[in-house]
């Protein structure tokens, strides 16, 4: 059972990270986020962390509210307090096993309470590895006629 505490393992906070996740990630949209995700493999953690913690820290999040947005620094750490707390709370919906780094960037131009807040982080958290395993089909289907259109037929040379 996954740690309800948010640790810095579980933060996203390295540049190259954050330069792939940008760089070759999806997205997903709803009404409250925007959020950038790239599924990692498990064996690119510690191997001097034990096999429990490397399930339970396997995900990596980040939260961003722009400046732009909300001027004053109140509001911006308001919201992202909340969206790390609705994080802390609901990553267990995660699917076990599932690895990846999220970038959880806020849309709303008001302050939303935590109840919608944690809503939309649940509903992301549900639908994007349903997108991944969606994804990983297509990617397998267009592989195989892929091969099948390069072979060429017997009697053609």
């Amino acid at each position: 059972m996954a740690s309800l505490s948010y640790p810095k393992s579980v933060r996203l906070h390295h540049r190259k990270a954050f330069q792939a996740l940008l760089d070759k990630g999806s997205t997903h949209y709803n009404a409250v986020f925007k959020v950038f995700w790239l599924v990692r493999d498990s064996d690119s953690n510690a191997s001097s962390i034990n096999q429990v913690e490397i399930l339970d820290e396997c995900s990596r999040f980040a939260v961003s509210v722009p400046k732009k947005s909300f001027k004053r620094a109140v509001k911006r750490n308001l919201l992202k307090r909340r969206i790390r707390e609705a994080i802390r709370l609901n990553r267990r919906c995660l699917p076990e096993g599932f690895c990846a780094d999220f970038l959880f960037f806020y849309r709303v131009g008001e302050v939303l309470d935590y109840a919608a807040i944690e809503k939309a982080v649940v509903e992301a958290f549900t639908s994007i590895p349903a997108k991944n395993v969606a994804k990983a089909e297509r990617e397998a289907e267009s592989e195989t006629s892929a091969n099948c259109n390069t072979e060429k037929p017997a009697g053609d040379e």
